[in-house]
């Protein structure tokens, strides 16, 4: 959501509980109430998690005229799953596909694929592609995000043998030419570039991670928490390199060779996991407002904005809509799976007639690279003090089951409290990561204090946990912080 997310939406808004997704499914809503003649066709441009997620919403709960344009070649498959493919832990990429087209097909939801679409035209309820228009009574805009390409070219177009990972075609094309690669450079730093690493060096291939932050993961992690990260893919052969840019030669399949600062890197192969960028140009083009995080500005029932208001019409979800964040009150873009689908319950319901609202995220996040798991929550000390966010750490690292029992791990857990709250929370190990950054983010949500954390009862079982679980060393930890700076303070 944008900066004007808290107005109402132009069939009537209602007061946001933050993060949480509010519905009201009151048979006398009648803003929001109108028969299935009046709003016949839905047309939703993008088929990725949000927009069929949101189209089979739709479909549970009306008889609506479902038409989904995708430019893709494949629908409803899992992203977040290509490097574990990658790494041959699943067998194949189609193994990702969650729902076959014939499912759509069945629940009579039109979906067109490798269609594009040219152009919105608002006033006349419209949308063009390539091949026809479809007119409609409900638009949803789910474009998703670009691969962001650090790179000009004479040519809009990669060099043979450089990759990006955004489609299942992406995926397909990377996997095949991995069959006679021996070295492979990975240029990004995120958690995409983090997991192919590791995903590369179970198939027996020399990987080499460049990014141009000092650290990896600088958007999500701490200096700190990103060495133990960066220790980990070390200790499987990966070699990193941080602080440097890459420059991409035009010739670089005849080259096969980067070049950096003060040193050329021969590669095979190079895949560019540099981030994304949302795909808003057919909303700007429109005349929808874009925010100033770069994303579709949208009202808490995800309505877009163009000019003045919001369009009761139109909605737009999933990483090309700005959202708010839960911490900071600031737009900003969410590039998760689970924010597409919650995402997607909201506009289903609004555009069904069971009006619902779309509050603050915290942005709880995991991934695994070989045998660590590593995410968190909430704020990260560079943004804190980007916003100038006053905070205090805590920091532990414990294990994660009893002393005596095989196969513990180790666990690190860093805090991060605003004016006595959770406020973040970083973590990293050999399991229990998930579980952990959930109940975090529960914590962040209800405004827990230093106070409540200190007070909280853990269970115990060797199997699964020490005795004292190492979240109480780290609050414990950020309590004494607390205590010199009131005394410094004094």
């Amino acid at each position: 959501m944008g900066s004007n997310s808290g107005a109402k939406g132009t069939e009537g808004g209602s007061s946001r509980t933050e993060g949480e997704i509010q519905e009201n499914i009151s048979e006398n809503a009648s803003s929001n109430s109108r028969t299935e003649k009046e709003f016949a066709k839905v047309v939703i441009i993008g088929g990725g998690a949000c927009g069929m997620a949101t189209a089979t919403k739709i479909r549970r709960q009306s008889d609506f005229d479902i038409t989904v344009l995708s430019w893709d070649s494949h629908t409803a498959y899992s992203h977040c799953g290509i490097p574990f493919v990658l790494g041959k832990e699943i067998e194949s990429l189609k193994k990702l596909i969650v729902k076959p087209l014939a499912f759509f097909r069945e629940n009579k939801i039109n979906v067109k694929l490798n269609e594009k679409v040219t152009s919105i035209d608002l006033n006349g309820q419209v949308v063009i592609t390539g091949e026809g228009t479809y007119p409609f009574d409900r638009l949803v805009i789910a474009t998703g995000s670009l691969p962001f390409i650090p790179r000009e070219s004479r040519a809009n177009i990669l060099p043979y043998g450089i990759f990006t990972l955004r489609s299942l075609v992406d995926g397909m094309l990377f996997e095949k030419a991995l069959e006679t690669a021996r070295t492979v450079c990975i240029i990004g730093g995120g958690t995409i570039g983090i997991e192919c690493a590791s995903a590369l060096t179970k198939r027996g291939i020399r990987t080499t991670l460049i990014t141009r932050g000092n650290d990896l993961l600088t958007r999500q992690f701490d200096s700190d928490m990103s060495a133990i990260v960066r220790e980990h893919l070390e200790s499987l052969g990966v070699e990193v390199i941080t602080g440097e840019s890459v420059i991409l030669p035009e010739n670089f399949w005849k080259q096969k060779t980067l070049i950096l600062r003060d040193r050329q890197l021969p590669a095979d192969l190079v895949l560019l996991a540099t981030g994304v960028k949302p795909e808003t140009w057919l909303a700007r083009e429109a005349g929808i407002t874009i925010g100033k995080a770069g994303g579709i500005i949208v009202n808490e029932m995800l309505q877009v904005k163009a000019g003045e208001k919001f369009l009761s019409h139109v909605y737009a979800g999933g990483e090309c809509a700005e959202v708010i964040d839960l911490i900071t009150g600031e737009s900003r873009l969410s590039q998760l799976g689970t924010t597409a689908r919650s995402m997607a319950d909201v506009i289903g319901n609004n555009i069904t007639g069971k009006h619902s609202t779309f509050g603050p995220l915290a942005d709880p996040w995991v991934a695994v690279a070989g045998d660590l798991q590593f995410g968190g929550v909430g704020l990260t000390s560079g943004q804190a003090e980007k916003q100038g966010i006053k905070t205090v750490t805590g920091f532990s690292r414990g294990r994660t089951r009893a002393s005596y029992y095989p196969g513990r791990k180790d666990l690190y857990i860093k805090l991060l409290f605003k004016n006595n709250c959770l406020a973040g929370a970083q973590l990293a190990g050999g399991e229990g990561i998930k579980e952990r950054i959930d109940a975090l983010s529960l914590a962040i949500r209800k405004e827990a204090t230093i106070k409540d954390l200190l007070n909280l009862e853990t269970c115990y079982a060797p199997p699964v946990s020490t005795l004292v679980d190492p979240l109480t060393p780290a609050v414990k930890a950020a309590a004494r912080n607390m205590r010199k700076i009131k005394g410094k303070g004094n």
